[in-house]
């Protein structure tokens, strides 16, 4: 971002210039977008548009951090009303959350998911992570009887990784002979049945 917003109306255009790009992405994909049109649907000039960001990648890596932000702030909501110490209903309305997202009608989660190879999406990625990470030291040392897991940073770092990887896999793939809820069912299986796993022996 070329200008920090300090005053509600420098902030307020940033915001409208991050909610243009995210109109811009869903009306004529990611390769469509151009800084002309993301000023134009926001209502500014061009000119207006680079005295807070350098370029369109700019204003990209600024609408994921938004919906990063966005994403993880509902998924808190929902555990929180869930309030539960059934660990595979969490993870299965959590990953029914996660495909909740793929198909909003806006499809602009779908969008980013089919360009991810060119998009800046690790920050994204990691602050996914360490979100789950925090949450998962929290409710396993709530239901530490219940639950006691070693090896938490490792264990969320592959579940994170491998549960986008397939969701994202399987909502861009041209053709699916499998259902949804099979893939649901899956890696609702997979995360939970992994995290419950014994602790592994350390070598001598």
């Amino acid at each position: 971002m070329r200008k920090r917003p300090r005053q509600e109306r420098s902030q307020q255009m940033v915001e409208t210039l991050i909610e243009a790009t995210a109109r811009c992405v869903t009306k004529y994909g990611l390769e469509g977008v151009t800084t002309p049109k993301i000023a134009e649907v926001a209502g500014v000039s061009v000119g207006s548009l680079y005295q807070y960001f350098d370029d369109k990648q700019a204003l990209i890596e600024a609408l994921l951090e938004q919906k990063t932000r966005e994403m993880i702030l509902n998924l808190q909501q929902l555990i929180t009303r869930l309030d539960s110490d059934d660990l595979a209903h969490i993870v299965h309305e959590s990953i029914l959350f996660g495909f909740g997202l793929f198909r909003q009608e806006d499809g602009l989660y779908l969008e980013i998911a089919r360009n991810w190879h060119r998009l800046p999406i690790q920050k994204m990625i990691d602050t996914m992570q360490n979100y789950s990470l925090d949450f998962g030291r929290i409710y396993f040392l709530k239901f530490y009887q219940k639950y006691p897991i070693e090896n938490l940073h490792v264990r969320f770092f592959i579940i994170v990784n491998s549960t986008l990887f397939t969701m994202t896999q399987y909502m861009t793939a041209p053709q699916n002979m499998m259902k949804e809820q099979e893939i649901v069912e899956g890696l609702t299986q997979m995360v939970v049945g992994y995290l419950q796993m014994a602790n592994p022996v350390k070598p001598a």
